[in-house]
């Protein structure tokens, strides 16, 4: 879903070609796990004109070059990207799953926005709190078991990650308060 965040959220800002868009999200390094292929970003475009999200503008043919298709958002497709980004916060996972939607922040509402965040949050501290609970339960006796050990190791970088990601979304709300 980011790449197509990404293809409608630039789009917004003026018509592009496919190979115009692969350019600047390899650019922005939006996100650097995520390869971006000729075939993929084509699929995606297929995919967001057979949705009318998107649509051709001009194609053009130079000589001893293959011919390139422009392309233009259309309005359906402004409404599918910003129900696109508040999905990213609703199904919040991880935060380089929100990079892309990140970007194009102006183009919602920066209340529903604000409120989604909100929730991711919540549901981190109560991720926090369930981890400190199980964890809690574990018997003193047991804690030189070389499983239980281990399982500290695990422990610890679940709660690192997740205290991470609740300071970059505390970030991304006192930006969103800020817009």
């Amino acid at each position: 879903m980011s790449l197509q965040i990404f293809i409608l959220g630039i789009l917004c800002e003026g018509h592009r070609h496919p190979y115009d868009i692969k350019k600047i999200f390899k650019q922005e390094n939006i996100a650097p796990e995520v390869k971006v292929s000729d075939g993929t970003l084509y699929y995606h475009f297929e995919a967001l004109a057979k949705q009318k999200y998107i649509e051709r503008i001009m194609v053009s043919k130079e000589e001893n070059r293959p011919e390139r298709t422009l392309y233009g958002i259309t309005d359906l497709g402004r409404e599918a990207l910003v129900e696109m980004i508040y999905k990213s916060f609703r199904t919040f996972k991880d935060i380089t799953n929100l990079y892309a939607p990140i970007l194009f922040l102006h183009h919602a509402s920066k209340e529903r926005v604000i409120g989604l965040i909100e929730d991711c949050m919540d549901a981190i501290n109560k991720k926090i709190h369930r981890y400190d609970k199980a964890w809690s339960t574990v018997p003193k006796q047991h804690e030189n078991h070389p499983t239980v050990r281990n399982a500290a190791f695990l422990h610890e970088h679940s709660m690192s990650r997740a205290r991470v990601d609740l300071e970059w979304l505390g970030k991304i709300l006192d930006y969103a308060k800020a817009m």
